[in-house]
């Protein structure tokens, strides 16, 4: 797991030499342990590394035998000992223990198609010399960020984070009002968007090259494909199938040259990934968890439970309200950008316990968006049909700023320089689903490719490597999820029954009683704070004279809004709350640096 920088020139001006370094400097929490670069005049590759596979020989960057191919690796490759067979079969021998030196070789051997032959979370960048050619990757579903600008003059510069990517000093700064309008209504910047104009996120699942003298080309190379396929499947065979799939996918994830533990909330997912490992493995590993001083929110004695089932070495956080004041600025720091979900407070705590005892933790992430498991489906499927599909999960879906509330605040200058505004976003993705498919079915494909990238695995990512720490989640398996999303919605959701195929796969292996207990998510007594230790701050900045000149909103329906707080509107003023403490950060470089560096 690693920190990836570099400039690529493509045009006569050389690179920016400093810059590639600079930026790994910044992201040191990523790859605390070890630092390599690689310059030439037109090419500055740089990378910070955080050693889990192949500690004494599998440094970065990694290198073609011949040298003319340059490659660094943000991520795991999981299946790199098969990888090494296929190269080594075709006389290509690879040296070193690091996962990453099979990557220059496969390039060599299969062009720009050798991410099809990858398993695994990654964000690489191939330079070709021979070609001046730069290749950027991200994986299957997006759990390796990967951020780039190619401004005029024909450099392309990328970085593994936002607040690292800007440090380049040919990279505007100025913000996009289409994204600002984004996150207000879902309290991300979904990709390929980022706040400023000149930045972009590599979507998942995306090749993009960049040569000298021709134009960039962008190809997907896999999809979320939701279908009805196995629907007159038996249900035995799709138990045993799931189950076969999910522990192949548990077992890939053990290798580790650093000890390895689990995150361990209580609920069904990370519950059912701890008792495999575990059986797996024959042997205790740490597990971790957060509790909170409110009931309601609290699930630690659920884990503590599920870690006595399974005889786990169990670690519990507990939060209170001020962890969340003091971590805002740290969180926004390393997110780069505006970011909205209060339960990063909790995934932070969570990674920095488990820092004090491992590098590596299995997760129980991402199992909601292909099983049906999020509650806005339940309320998708029983409103009334008839009106356009979009309109009705936006309804459900959007839980920052309504567009109501939007119409109030927005002046008339901001609101003009939104194109179609009021603008539902969710419209052009679902015109990229298949329409005969059922509405769960849809809307779950969206979830897959926006949701769960840029909002989910944003948060793990960014928390996690905070603390420098690699997540693993076996839910996340690419092929996993290729056989799940051919089970139609209708069997994963019945009745008020979420995910119910996979519960049937967790009877096999835990307590009833953890697979009957309320779903909850990794949530945050959030109004609770807003209403006492949070209140002061928030009203002192949302009020202050920067934030009512920002341009955004009227002052007076801002005031009203932030005077006017209620608990249904939670959400929405930690949305308008976090826009304004980014602003704050980037505009004090004292305080950029600051959040940049520190841990939450």
């Amino acid at each position: 797991m690693c920190g990836i920088a570099g400039s690529v020139s493509l045009g006569h001006a050389p690179v920016h030499a400093p810059y590639a370094s600079a930026a790994c400097a910044a992201m040191a929490h990523r790859g605390p342990d070890e630092t390599g670069s690689f310059s030439t005049p037109r090419a500055a590759l740089a990378m910070c590394r955080l050693k889990v596979i192949g500690l004494h020989d599998g440094s970065q960057p990694v290198f073609s035998d011949d040298g003319t191919v340059v490659c660094v690796l943000n991520g795991e490759i999981y299946n790199h000992q098969e990888l090494r067979a296929f190269l080594a079969a075709r006389g290509r021998p690879v040296r070193g223990g690091s996962d990453a030196q099979v990557l220059p070789h496969l390039y060599q051997e299969l062009g720009e198609d050798f991410v099809e032959r990858l398993h695994g979370m990654f964000a690489v960048a191939v330079y070709d010399t021979r070609r001046d050619r730069l290749v950027l990757a991200t994986d299957r579903v997006g759990k390796k960020p990967l951020f780039y600008a190619a401004p005029a003059g024909g450099t392309v510069s990328f970085a593994s984070e936002l607040s690292a990517l800007m440090l380049h000093p040919g990279i505007g700064r100025d913000v996009d009002p289409v994204a600002v309008d984004q996150y207000l209504s879902y309290r991300v910047v979904p990709a390929p968007r980022t706040v400023y104009r000149q930045v972009c996120k590599l979507e998942p699942a995306t090749v993009l090259v960049f040569e000298a003298g021709r134009p960039q080309r962008r190809s997907t190379y896999w999809r979320f494909s939701f279908s009805a396929e196995l629907d007159d499947t038996p249900q035995p065979e799709l138990d045993d199938r799931i189950d076969a799939l999910l522990q192949q996918a548990v077992q890939d994830r053990l290798e580790s040259d650093v000890p390895l533990g689990a995150m361990l909330s209580g609920g069904l997912d990370s519950s059912l990934v701890v008792a495999m490992a575990t059986r797996q493995l024959g042997r205790p590993i740490h597990t971790f968890s957060v509790g909170f001083e409110h009931a309601a929110f609290d699930e630690s004695a659920h884990a503590r439970t599920v870690a006595e089932h399974c005889g786990t070495r169990h670690h519990v956080y507990r939060i209170g309200a001020g962890d969340a004041k003091d971590a805002v600025d740290t969180i926004l720091g390393h997110m780069g950008e505006p970011y909205a979900f209060p339960s990063a407070i909790a995934a932070s705590c969570m990674y920095r316990l488990a820092k004090e005892h491992v590098t590596v933790v299995l997760t129980g992430d991402g199992s909601d968006e292909i099983f049906c498991g999020y509650g806005r489906y339940r309320r998708l499927r029983d409103l009334p049909a008839g009106t356009d599909l979009a309109d009705r999960y936006e309804r459900v879906l959007v839980d920052g700023v309504p567009h109501a509330v939007k119409d109030r605040l927005y002046t008339a200058g901001f609101a003009a320089r939104i194109p179609g505004h009021p603008h539902n976003y969710l419209k052009a993705r679902f015109d990229r689903t298949d329409p005969s498919l059922p509405d769960l079915d849809r809307a779950m494909q969206v979830d897959s490719s926006f949701w769960l990238s840029d909002a989910q695995l944003v948060k793990i990512d960014r928390m996690s490597m905070a603390h420098s720490v690699e997540p693993r989640s076996p839910l996340l398996d690419h092929r996993l999820i290729d056989y799940v999303t051919r089970i139609p919605a209708a069997r994963k959701l019945v009745g008020t029954n979420e995910k119910a195929p996979l519960k049937r796969v967790a009877a096999r292996y835990l307590p009833r009683h953890v697979l009957e207990r309320r779903k909850q998510e990794l949530a945050v007594p959030l109004e609770s704070w807003l209403g006492t230790a949070l209140r002061g701050t928030i009203t002192d900045t949302l009020l202050s004279e920067a934030s009512l000149d920002r341009g955004y909103f009227r002052p007076d329906a801002l005031r009203s809004v932030v005077r006017d707080f209620r608990p249904e509107h939670s959400y929405a003023l930690w949305t308008l709350f976090m826009l304004e403490r980014w602003h704050r950060i980037q505009e004090d470089p004292t305080a950029r640096a600051a959040a940049a560096v520190a841990h939450v």
